[in-house]
């Protein structure tokens, strides 16, 4: 039980990188951060980083995402 719990834990936590990523995605496309572009872009990079590691570490499969509620129903 106990695997489960720090399982689901593991996938919260990258559900919450996730919507940072899409948030990040989303002021890319935005004009007025134009001049963030490069910060944003590192971000971004960072972001896919430590998801891709996280994934790695504990065997996750993210080419099936859960639902998209970051509410941690399951």
């Amino acid at each position: 039980m106990a695997e489960t719990f720090r399982k689901s834990k593991v996938e919260h936590y990258i559900s919450m990188l996730t919507l940072r990523r899409d948030t990040l995605k989303q002021q890319l496309e935005r004009a007025e951060f134009d001049g963030q572009r490069e910060y944003l872009q590192g971000q971004l990079s960072a972001i896919d980083l430590i998801v891709n590691e996280i994934a790695s570490e504990f065997a996750l499969d993210l080419s099936h995402p859960k639902s998209k509620s970051h509410h941690g129903e399951e």
